[in-house]
């Protein structure tokens, strides 16, 4: 991995790959960014790239700064980045602590489709291919018809995976936010979701459910299928054991440490791969086509396609992912990364 510290903000760029390949990934900021995490989310990137047999390189950027310094020290960091965003080997995209607006400069130099930057019903269309893919993903592995759906880390992208399930039979019987869980067994009106967390943010649980529960009561909800994705290593071997859907949908990188897939892979649920499950958001700077149908029904295709070459394997579906992109990483690479994609 190749690290760049910057010089005019407490910040850093981690590259995946010891290569002149372009790198996409994230921004990041809090008081503190630790690089060994970045490294982990940048290699996550990699393989998702190299899944989708696209010849470019995982990418992670930490700003370390207070919450009142933020927008000055974001100012600082578009600055000196913007000659590698202006020249296409590098391309960022906000993540948590950042706001799409403190990294307005450099998406405006991204010469990556513009179409992924476009409301679509209220969210970003990043977020919402995300969430289309993540549900493809989801009904690749069992109909979604009657299932009852947990989504930890209700955000936009969760609103987008919520209204896809529901468009495909489902109910959204639990949510979770930073602040607490809610549940509901005859599942949340669709609406009511989108208008509480337009309003209310992460508060909408205490809006939707007048039981205080901590967040951490949406892994053990009673529910077919769980969408999660709130932070790397969410989910561990202790915790793990508290899962009792079928399967495993990440919604964001690497949400399971190895031991946490391990064990829950071992009590029957499915574990499906970060890097492909969250494809959708990526593919929406790559599109074929300006028609969103379209781009939506390309993105299915393509992440259902992905998922059935590596269900039914003798390997698990993380493990039968993980061959696919070192297959296409040889193409182009004498060596591999050390280490696969696990917080």
């Amino acid at each position: 991995m190749a690290l760049q510290k910057l010089e005019n903000a407490d910040a850093f760029v981690v590259r995946d790959l010891d290569t002149e390949a372009p790198a996409i990934g994230i921004v990041r900021s809090a008081p503190k960014i630790l690089q060994g995490g970045a490294q982990e989310l940048a290699r996550s990137q990699t393989y998702q790239l190299a899944a989708l047999e696209m010849r470019y390189q995982g990418a992670s950027c930490g700003v370390n700064a207070a919450p009142d310094a933020r927008d000055d020290a974001m100012m600082a960091f578009c600055a000196e980045l913007m000659p590698a965003v202006e020249s296409s080997s590098l391309m960022l995209n906000s993540a948590k602590g950042v706001s799409p607006e403190q990294i307005a400069p450099l998406t405006a130099a991204d010469r990556r489709n513009d179409v992924r930057l476009q409301d679509i019903d209220g969210i970003s269309n990043t977020a919402h291919l995300t969430g289309i893919g993540a549900v493809a993903c989801a009904s690749s592995v069992r109909s979604l018809d009657g299932a009852n759906v947990a989504i930890e880390n209700f955000d936009d992208v969760g609103l987008a995976v919520a209204r896809a399930a529901v468009a495909a039979g489902a109910k959204i019987t639990a949510i979770s936010t930073s602040v607490g869980a809610a549940i509901s067994a005859g599942g949340f009106d669709l609406g009511a979701l989108a208008t509480t967390w337009k309003i209310d943010g992460p508060g909408m649980v205490a809006t939707l459910s007048k039981e205080e529960l901590p967040f951490w009561r949406i892994l053990g909800a009673d529910v077919d299928v769980l969408f999660a994705g709130s932070k790397a290593g969410l989910i561990d071997h202790k915790n793990g054991e508290n899962i009792t859907a079928s399967v495993l949908v990440p919604t964001g990188p690497i949400p399971y440490t190895t031991k946490g897939a391990l064990t829950i892979e071992r009590q029957g649920v499915t574990v499906l791969p970060d890097f492909i499950t969250t494809a959708g958001g990526l593919l929406a700077g790559f599109p074929e086509g300006d028609d969103q149908a379209a781009i939506e029904s390309w993105i299915s295709s393509k992440l259902q396609s992905l998922m059935a070459s590596i269900l039914g394997k003798d390997a698990s579906p993380i493990l039968e992912a993980c061959f696919q992109a070192e297959t296409f990483l040889k193409t182009w690479r004498d060596d591999l990364p050390f280490g696969r994609p696990f917080a």
